[in-house]
Formats: structure tokens, C-alpha cells, sequence
């Protein structure tokens, strides 16, 4: 029974600890020992004597024996009564041992970690506290420097049913600030293999860039490691529907991320556009993480995104709504703030109409809150252009909207009066009252 203790034995009946301690965690303390019989120096872990800083390390020291791989920090030695346990003595942590970004040893690390990881996973184990502290280094082997492994199994998860008893609470903060993903903040007891995905994301996110994540706020790299921007922003999703959800796939998006350094990102964008025409469905949604990577570049919004044919991006507003009407309001965003460069003047109908076909999606589809944020972005667009055959597009489909969609839109018109005073047209009629009232002013 979990919480009960068994016959224990001392840690000093076995080794002798030194005097202070090499860290110290929330439940256990970590000592540099060495056992009284063969000599071999060890790091001895031991609980705080709290019940609750017992139990973790039972539970540490239970799912630790299970995984038997290489990138997952083996236990030698454990107290019966499971107060204690001995590993090997680790070089140091990633935190310690980062030198400087070296995306070899990156992506070494994440496909270490990742097949590792994996394991666990297949078992119904989630760790909920990837961090650098908690990645150790090992001697490596076969002239590698390190062998990496994952420390720190106390927060582990179990699959459902698997723990006797809970000994995490609904609300229960849990993982390292910066590297926590979001959804631990509101049922860690939930934990899916995608927290730990989160973790080594942003794991990445600071080591290319040397700045340590706030939690909630993007982090992504640049300049030199832009191509791995993708990898990153793609394993760091807040929301965990739009998130890489395996080990899997993690390890596929950092090999992506290496054979993708002599592709540039445009370059790359022209060939995801043709795959879409071309009607491969994959290629959408890399496209649509390319963009999401990449928010803040004017021309790959310009001329690839809003090149996806209207009848892709309806069903893509209708299959994901809430990321259609953000990236499709940074676009409009961009129409208004940045510069068009040497385009030609004509153009602009053609993101203008994307705009509007994944608004008029929105509003189809009934996702009035999506389409209300995409709104006031795209009339304060179409209003900065004055593109005179969208405006004659707007106008027809404003004629048709009802009730509920002419409720949602009304507050955004009314909100603008240059907005109101473009689309005002001596004649022009409307289904909606509303709408009717506000663009004529009758």
C-alpha cells in the first residue's frame, strides 16, 4: 500500500555520505556516498522525513526500476522501506554543462531524451518535470562526450487507476516554472505524454537562445537557428490540441529541423503552397505551423499564406477555428502596419479575399467569437487598402448577414467610424436591421 512504511535501513549502515549535501529538492536531498564495501561512489538520494516526501520517492524509486534504458538514470541501490535510493554520480546537469548553443548536441540530446521518454509513455508514465536541472550527465561511451539521462522521477504520473493513492491535487502547481506547459496548472492529474513534449520544447527554446522561459510567454529562436523556430513553436503550443503530441513526432520535427538548414523559410513556404494546390493535406498543415512559427514575417504572410486556395482555407476555418481567425488577424495586421514593398498595387485583393473567406467561414460555421476577433481586423484592412472590388464583396455579404452573426459584427462597425463611412453606399440595403441602421444611418 502506497505510504506505508516497510523494514528500512539506514543509508549509513551501507555508505558513508558526505557532510553537506549536493542539492536540495522539495522531497529529497542528494549526497555524494560512498559504499563501505567495494568503494564505488555513488549519489544517494533520501527522502525529507515528511509522509508526503516518502511516497514520492516510493513512487520514484518503483517507476525508475522499470525503465531500463540507457537516457533514463538507472538506480543501484534502494532502502526496502524505500527511504533512499543510490545512482550513478552524474558529471552535472544540462543547466551546468551548457556551454553555448551547439545544435548538434541539441538535437543528440532531444533524441536521446525523446526515445527515452518514449519508453516511459508506452507504460502510461508521464515525468511532469522535464527540466535542465533534471537532465543529468553521464560518462558517455563510444567516444561520445555524455550519455544524458532523465532524472528525478518523483512527479511521475501512473496511468489511471495504476496508484493507490493520489498524491496530487486538482490545482496543485507542479512542474518548473518556464518549462511547465499549461495544463498542469489546471489538472496535473491529467497529464498527458504531451506535458513532457512541452518540457523539451522549451528545453530547446533555452538552449539555442541562453534565456530562460517565462511561463505562458513564447520563446523562440533566431537569427542562426532560425530553422528550428518550426520545432520549437510547434512542441510549445499553449493550447495542447495545436501541440506535437508524441515522442514520435518529436523526434521527426528536430530531424526536420536539421535537413531543413539550407531551406530557407520562403523557399520552403512556395513549396508547401504547391503541395496545397496540389491537394496534399499534410502539406496545409505544415504550412499553417510555418506561419504559426513565424509571425512576424510580413512576406511569408503576403505571398504564401494567403495564397492557400479559398477552398482549403474554408475547410481549414471550419476544422480550426480558433487558429484560423489568429493567424488570419496577424495577416490583416500586417496589411495595415508593414511595408508592401515592390508588389504590385493589384495584389492586395488577393489576401483581402483570403481574409474575408475565412471571416465568412467563421460566421457559417457559427464560431461568432473567432470571427468577431478577425472582424476588426479585417475591416480596419479593407478600409487601409480601399481595394474597391472587395469593398463590393464586403458589401454584398454584409446585405445577406442576420441574426445572430449581425449582433456579433455590429459593435465592431459601430466601433469605427471611418469603417462605418467606407461602406456607406447611397441604395444599399440589408437583411439585418441592425446592420442596416448602422451603415446608412437610417
Amino acid at each position: 500500500m502506497e505510504g506505508v512504511p516497510n523494514i528500512s535501513i539506514k543509508p549509513q549502515d551501507r555508505y558513508r555520505l558526505s557532510a553537506r549535501p549536493l542539492g536540495r529538492g522539495s522531497y529529497a536531498e542528494v549526497f555524494h556516498a560512498v559504499h563501505k564495501e567495494t568503494g564505488k561512489e555513488v549519489a544517494l538520494k533520501r527522502a525529507h522525513l515528511r509522509q508526503e516526501a516518502r511516497d514520492r520517492t516510493k513512487r520514484e524509486i518503483q517507476d525508475q526500476k522499470r525503465l531500463a534504458h540507457p537516457n533514463i538514470m538507472p538506480i543501484f541501490d534502494h532502502d526496502p522501506g524505500f527511504a533512499w535510493y543510490t545512482m550513478p554520480l552524474a558529471l552535472g546537469s544540462l543547466k551546468d554543462l551548457r556551454k553555448g548553443p551547439d545544435e548538434e548536441e541539441l538535437a543528440s540530446i532531444l533524441f536521446a531524451l525523446g526515445q527515452a521518454l518514449d519508453v516511459a509513455h508506452r507504460l502510461g508514465l508521464v515525468h511532469r518535470d522535464i527540466s535542465p536541472p533534471n537532465i543529468l550527465a553521464l560518462p558517455g561511451e563510444s567516444g561520445a562526450k555524455y550519455r544524458w539521462v532523465v532524472a528525478d522521477w518523483g512527479m511521475v504520473r501512473r496511468p489511471p487507476g495504476e496508484a493507490s493513492r493520489a498524491l496530487t491535487r486538482t490545482g496543485q502547481g507542479m512542474g518548473t516554472p518556464g518549462f511547465d506547459a499549461p495544463e498542469l496548472s489546471v489538472d496535473p492529474r491529467q497529464a498527458t505524454p504531451a506535458v513532457d513534449v512541452y518540457s523539451l520544447g522549451r528545453i530547446a527554446a533555452w538552449y539555442l537562445t541562453g534565456k530562460m522561459p517565462t511561463s505562458g510567454v513564447r520563446l523562440l529562436p533566431d537569427a542562426e537557428f532560425l530553422h528550428w523556430r518550426l520545432f520549437v513553436n510547434s512542441s510549445t503550443q499553449q493550447d495542447v490540441q495545436l501541440r506535437i503530441k508524441t515522442m514520435s513526432k518529436l523526434q521527426q520535427m528536430v530531424q526536420a529541423a536539421l535537413d531543413d538548414r539550407d531551406e530557407p523559410v520562403l523557399t520552403r513556404a512556395r513549396r508547401l503552397v504547391e503541395e496545397v494546390v496540389l491537394g496534399q493535406e499534410e502539406s496545409l498543415e505544415a504550412l499553417v505551423r510555418l506561419v504559426d512559427a513565424h509571425q512576424d514575417d510580413a512576406d511569408l504572410y503576403f505571398d504564401y499564406f494567403a495564397q492557400i486556395p479559398s477552398v482549403r482555407s474554408r475547410a481549414w476555418a471550419h476544422s480550426d477555428p480558433e487558429r484560423a481567425a489568429s493567424l488570419a488577424g496577424i495577416l490583416a495586421r500586417h496589411l495595415v502596419k508593414d511595408s508592401w514593398g515592390d508588389r504590385d498595387r493589384e495584389y492586395v485583393s488577393t489576401p483581402l479575399a483570403f481574409l474575408h473567406t475565412i471571416l465568412q467561414a467563421l460566421v457559417s460555421n457559427n464560431n461568432l467569437g473567432h470571427a468577431q476577433d478577425l472582424a476588426a481586423d479585417f475591416f480596419a484592412a479593407d478600409v487601409y487598402w480601399r481595394d474597391q472590388e472587395q469593398r463590393q464583396r464586403s458589401l454584398q455579404w454584409l446585405a445577406d448577414i442576420q441574426a445572430p452573426a449581425d449582433r456579433m459584427l455590429a459593435p465592431v462597425l459601430s466601433a469605427r467610424p471611418d469603417v462605418m463611412e467606407y461602406y456607406k453606399e447611397p441604395g444599399w440595403q440589408a437583411r439585418s436591421l441592425v446592420l442596416g441602421t448602422i451603415l446608412t444611418g437610417g
